[in-house]
């Protein structure tokens, strides 16, 4: 990735809608990625925050979105108890606020999107907006697997 894409990241993105089961659990809700760019080393990656709720006490997972080098996949690493876990990433669509996000296959869950945008809530306006973009052939495999994440 570019340190221009790296940058358009950059910030807190809420998790509207996943196809991983972690996500889809009735006991963890209002989950958020916050991206910092950070020098490591002479690399620029992405410092994450992930932030969610669950069973009402909010929780934190922190790590590193480390570009690749054919530039398209991002690599987690994460911090602490999960230094030694990691995870291939891809973004797939990136404009308007809503960053669309494919998983490689985990130990927790099979290869699937997460659909994030800047807002915290949505209207029906704005989830339809986001099902039509998800018609693209790169995505569409995955539509049948997502349920919304971020209920009021």
């Amino acid at each position: 990735m570019t340190d221009k894409e790296l940058k358009k990241l950059e910030g807190r993105w809420f998790l509207q809608y996943s196809g991983c089961p972690m996500w889809k659990k009735t006991n963890i809700d209002t989950i958020s990625f916050n991206y910092e760019l950070k020098h490591m080393g002479e690399e620029l990656v992405l410092k994450e925050q992930l932030e969610f709720r669950r069973n009402g006490k909010m929780r934190m997972k922190r790590g590193y979105e480390i570009s690749s080098d054919d530039s398209e996949t991002l690599t987690w690493k994460g911090k602490g108890l999960d230094k030694n876990f990691r995870t291939h990433s891809k973004v797939m669509y990136n404009e308007d606020g809503l960053l669309i996000m494919w998983f490689d296959t985990t130990k927790h869950c099979a290869e699937s999107i997460d659909v994030l945008t800047r807002k915290k809530f949505l209207n029906a306006q704005e989830s339809e907006y986001i099902f039509s973009v998800l018609k693209r052939p790169e995505t569409n495999n995955f539509t049948n697997d997502l349920e919304s994440v971020n209920i009021l």
